[in-house]
């Protein structure tokens, strides 16, 4: 896992209109997996991947699949991801589902 945003961030981040649990801050392809460069969907020529978690709560996080193309919402911005691969995780007690996306465009381009 990344370095994630803080807490007063991530209450400005919704993923398909849905609130995140925690976001990490964008990080470059090269440090994932080699398994995600084939039959994932990843762009190798693309940008930036992050991991986005939910309460594993029916109602409170977004029904995505690999391949879909959804908007992450960073307060006012709205930015195209696609979702690359989709766990779910156990953590200190709390079921999470978390998705890794990529962004199809820039984040925060000058």
């Amino acid at each position: 896992m990344q370095q994630p945003y803080d807490e007063e961030i991530t209450k400005n981040i919704k993923l398909n209109g849905c609130d995140v649990l925690m976001c990490n801050i964008p990080f470059n392809k090269i440090l994932i997996d080699a398994k995600y460069y084939t039959g994932y969907g990843l762009d190798v020529m693309g940008y930036d991947l992050m991991n986005v978690g939910f309460y594993d709560l029916q109602d409170r996080y977004p029904l995505l699949e690999k391949g879909d193309i959804t908007d992450w919402q960073y307060f006012d911005e709205i930015y195209k991801v696609q979702v690359i691969d989709s766990y779910k995780l156990f953590v200190k007690g709390i079921n999470i589902q978390l998705y890794l996306v990529q962004f199809k465009e820039s984040f925060l381009d000058e």
